[in-house]
């Protein structure tokens, strides 16, 4: 008998009982500690949507908590921009330059200097914001010397989120950037393509789905910032009190509903955000399926 004919007969084996097709790789025991994981992410959830007052809704959207979410969705937008702005050149060149230069094992140090916000406490992310935006900061201490006062204001919150948010970002990018293949960049350059040309005829089109993808990591990333947020722009109602600052200031004024309000706002948010990325996929497949 040949490899490939017991190979043959193994399979046929599995296939006969569904059960350990399934599980032909994994122990059926797995099951007990992967439902324990679903189960405590699913359960706080379930928690929070039967208590939110489904009959009250029109009194829990109290004006605070409206001005909050317009906030947010504000910043959130400006951030994300300042994002892509920033992370697709920034992406562009740790992926298509650095990493084919003699220079490439500099890309490890600039990598982790750029994921730090992603593993850094978002207390000490605000506290090096102040040391560095603050009004005795290394730029701000000139910036406020110019009449211009970063801290404790709108903008303070933007350039919180974009700290945490742009990580995302440009981890997301890199990764769909290197996945397109170099055999695209050879075949425009023996074109005659200019760089710029290779960069938006070329690379970005490819890799719109996954930036669109990065663009919603770092929306949903900033709308959820808290920590440095409120340790760098404070927690004042109507200029720098994004969502989770308002729900943090209703719990701790035993305002429930509010919070609950806050909350359900934050999660449509993020629903919406999911249900875009799932299009996104679609979308993807479907172009893979036409090619």
């Amino acid at each position: 008998m040949t490899d490939s004919t017991a190979t043959t007969r193994r399979r046929a084996g599995a296939s006969s009982t569904p059960g350990s097709t399934l599980f032909a790789s994994v122990p059926v025991l797995f099951l007990v500690p992967a439902s324990l994981g679903v189960f405590l992410i699913a359960g706080p959830l379930l928690g929070l949507f039967l208590n939110i007052p489904w009959s009250q809704l029109g009194s829990i959207f109290t004006p605070q908590v409206l001005g909050a979410a317009n906030l947010s969705l504000g910043t959130a937008a400006a951030s994300t921009l300042i994002c892509g702005l920033l992370g697709a050149p920034l992406a562009l060149v740790l992926s298509k330059v650095l990493n084919r230069s003699r220079l490439h094992r500099f890309g490890s140090v600039l990598y982790a200097i750029i994921y730090t916000p992603v593993i850094l406490s978002p207390v000490v992310s605000g506290l090096g914001l102040l040391f560095f935006w603050g009004r005795k900061g290394m730029i701000g201490t000139y910036l406020y010397q110019a009449g211009i006062s970063i801290p404790f204001t709108s903008n303070a919150v933007i350039i919180a989120q974009v700290f945490v948010a742009l990580p995302f970002f440009v981890a997301t990018a890199v990764t769909t950037l290197q996945a397109i293949p170099r055999e695209y960049e050879e075949i425009a350059l023996v074109e005659g393509a200019k760089p710029a040309e290779i960069t938006f005829k070329v690379l970005l089109p490819l890799a719109a789905p996954g930036l669109a993808t990065a663009f919603l990591l770092s929306f949903a990333r900033a709308l959820g910032e808290y920590g440095a947020t409120v340790t760098f722009a404070g927690n004042v109602q109507g200029k720098t009190q994004t969502i989770p600052l308002a729900i943090d200031l209703a719990i701790n004024s035993s305002d429930i509903p509010s919070a609950l309000g806050s909350a359900l706002i934050l999660i449509s948010l993020y629903l919406g955000i999911f249900g875009i990325l799932g299009l996104i996929r679609a979308l993807k497949k479907l172009r893979e399926s036409t090619r």
